[in-house]
């Protein structure tokens, strides 16, 4: 991955939603506490990610190996918040297959980049569940004040994230043959500027407290 210093400043806002969700680990909602372990699995790659540039070895397997995890815990939160849907009653499958897809792709030593299909797979997949959480939110009008709902905030992060992220992935091998590296850094700087904001408002949803 290109040397560049918004990449690593990304590591900032990892940080405090590390710390803020340390501290109100306790106070957090189970689905949450989820959320907390998602953010801190999610700091611990990007570190060991910095670590293996520093050695100037491949990390992009790094990638294959979050986004099964990422996609579990997610799905376990839309799970809980879903309770009751048709959707949620598929979540469980979904997951397992993802699963499975995801060890397919390590024993058949497929991880020596990334997966574009996975990443599209499960973005598609956690887009629907946010779109579902947003149309149940619409349609039952039970949160008067979205800005202390958790679940709003996470969902809204998720949704400005997965799309463009996804528009990246597809089309990054592409553009990793076809354009400069200049390009591809500017990519990069995108992507990091999606997780900047994307952990800003993991950093919201752990800090906010529920309120009707």
């Amino acid at each position: 991955m290109p040397d560049n210093i918004i990449i690593y400043l990304v590591m900032v806002p990892e940080t405090i939603a590390v710390l803020v969700g340390a501290i109100r680990f306790k106070k957090l909602q189970a689905p949450l506490q989820n959320l907390w372990i998602l953010v801190l699995f999610g700091f611990s790659t990007d570190l060991l990610s910095r670590v293996l540039i520093y050695f100037k070895i491949r990390n992009l397997f790094l990638i294959s190996l979050y986004i099964p995890v990422e996609f579990g815990l997610l799905a376990s939160i839309y799970h809980h918040e879903l309770k009751g849907s048709r959707v949620a009653q598929t979540i469980p499958f979904l997951t397992a297959g993802f699963a499975g897809y995801a060890f397919f792709q390590i024993i058949t030593g497929k991880l020596q980049g990334f997966s574009r299909e996975e990443r599209f797979v499960e973005g598609f997949l956690i887009l629907i569940f946010v779109l579902q959480y947003l149309y149940r939110v619409m349609k039952k009008l039970n949160i008067f004040n979205l800005e202390y709902a958790p679940m709003f905030w996470l969902s809204t992060g998720l949704f400005i994230y997965f799309p463009c992220d996804i528009i990246i992935f597809i089309f990054s091998e592409y553009i990793f043959s076809s354009y400069s590296r200049t390009f591809n850094l500017e990519l990069w700087n995108i992507h990091a500027v999606l997780t900047i904001i994307l952990y800003t408002f993991y950093t919201l949803t752990l800090w906010i407290s529920q309120k009707k």
